[in-house]
């Protein structure tokens, strides 16, 4: 593996910090005897005895691990050149997205950052799997600070994908003006209300419930130690309004891959269809423990780490609703949009700081607005009394980092959506 990451910033107009890493290497993993042994090194040199020293570590101790084998292929991914050429390409597009909001009004600070990363890898295994990829991806953060008498405002958004700057070129300063707006309405809006109520769950909300709450409970590692999701196989568990998918194919998404660090092929993996559960997300080892098929979900973040179950771009499944149908559905209620992180457990319960709402009243949308609550519940029952679900036109796709048991580049998104929800205090 080799990895070519590139970091840059544009701190209120002026160049801030910068950086260029490249980090390359190779691991190797044996399963002999029923267990696993793993070494790694900095020196692509050192193929042979890295080799040696993962079968002499997988020999320390007996074990009861199989794996399921697959079919030999060859792939030779073309390379199509760098996701960022150089850090000045990337201060002439920030700039213009600075000169965009720099004079709107209570908008004092401005931070545009960059990040790209281009990923070269090379998958062989003794099934005959021998493949080539080339992986670039951009992501751009925009953070902005509003001010006005002594209320101050932060705010972050980010944009960017599996694909190259000329495409988030375009994506930046129209996310600048957005986060500017936004920033501003926070720092007008007041306190949100607490309590239970009806809410319209803006896409970028939708997609981390379904990334925390679903996903993670749907990752087979995890399931095996118990998930809401456990034993649950085939069963109708929630709305026939959700379809939930795993899509590592998506064209143009952060989490987008051509295959996993197994050597298996990626896939688009159906979680949930029309409310009933059909498949957990697995790793070739996971695969074999539940007599089930590997779905290209084994991935690791360096050449240095062993893979295991991570997910790719997980998504709830657009559904036919407009954005004015959504409205009218919810009556009276907030329209909760934006999050800025959350948490889950395995029992499906969540925690997600939203950030902003603005108030529903008679199915339309009135010029009241909050910063963001903090909104609670329990996913299962949520997809279960799920009201209405909205169409393309209200689906966002987020790109992110995932941080379980190290990172891994995820998408998650989905629709907006209807339902209720506990809301509780500022975020």
């Amino acid at each position: 593996m080799r990895r070519e990451q590139l970091q840059a910033t544009l701190v209120d107009g002026d160049p801030g910090t910068s950086s260029q890493i490249v980090l390359s290497g190779i691991g190797c993993r044996s399963l002999i005897g029923g267990s696993w042994g793993f070494a790694s090194s900095t020196d692509v040199q050192d193929i042979a005895d890295i080799i040696s020293t993962s079968e002499r570590l997988a020999q320390y101790k007996p074990g009861t691990i199989t794996i399921p084998g697959i079919s030999p292929y060859t792939l030779k991914h073309k390379q199509e050149g760098p996701a960022l050429q150089t850090i000045e390409e990337f201060f002439e597009m920030a700039r213009e997205a600075h000169d965009a909001i720099k004079s709107l009004p209570s908008i004092i600070s401005s931070n545009i950052g960059v990040l790209s990363i281009d990923d070269q890898k090379i998958v062989a295994t003794s099934d005959g799997v021998s493949v080539e990829t080339f992986e670039p991806r951009i992501l751009a953060n925009i953070t902005l600070v509003a001010k006005s008498g002594s209320k101050m405002c932060y705010y972050a958004e980010v944009a960017g994908g599996g694909y190259r700057l000329a495409i988030l070129r375009n994506q930046v300063a129209e996310t600048a003006e957005k986060a500017a707006k936004t920033a501003l309405l926070r720092l007008k809006g007041r306190n949100p209300p607490s309590g239970e109520g009806k809410v319209l769950l803006g896409g970028e909300v939708v997609g981390l419930v379904i990334h925390e709450a679903l996903g993670h409970a749907a990752e087979a590692d995890i399931s095996g130690r118990g998930s809401f999701l456990s034993g649950r196989l085939k069963k109708k568990i929630v709305s026939s309004l959700v379809t939930v998918r795993d899509d590592a194919t998506l064209k143009g998404c952060f989490g987008t891959i051509e295959v996993d660090d197994e050597g298996v092929p990626a896939e688009n993996t159906t979680l949930i269809e029309k409310g009933t559960f059909e498949n957990f997300l697995h790793s070739r080892e996971t695969a074999s423990q539940n007599e089930s098929d590997p779905t290209g979900n084994a991935r690791a973040w360096l050449y240095s780490r062993e893979p295991q179950v991570r997910m790719t771009n997980t998504f709830l499944v657009p559904g036919d609703a407009s954005f004015d149908e959504l409205l009218e559905d919810v009556g009276d209620g907030l329209y909760v949009q934006g999050n800025e992180g959350g948490t889950a457990n395995p029992d499906g319960s969540f925690m997600i700081i939203t950030t902003l709402a603005q108030r529903i009243k008679k199915g339309e949308l009135r010029n009241e607005f909050y910063r963001g609550p903090v909104v609670m519940g329990d996913a299962l029952k949520i997809l279960q009394k799920i009201g209405v679900v909205g169409n393309e036109k209200t689906f966002v796709m987020t790109p992110s980092m995932c941080g379980k048991g190290g990172s891994a580049f995820v998408g998650q998104g989905g629709p907006a959506i209807t339902g209720e929800l506990y809301m509780g205090g500022p975020s």
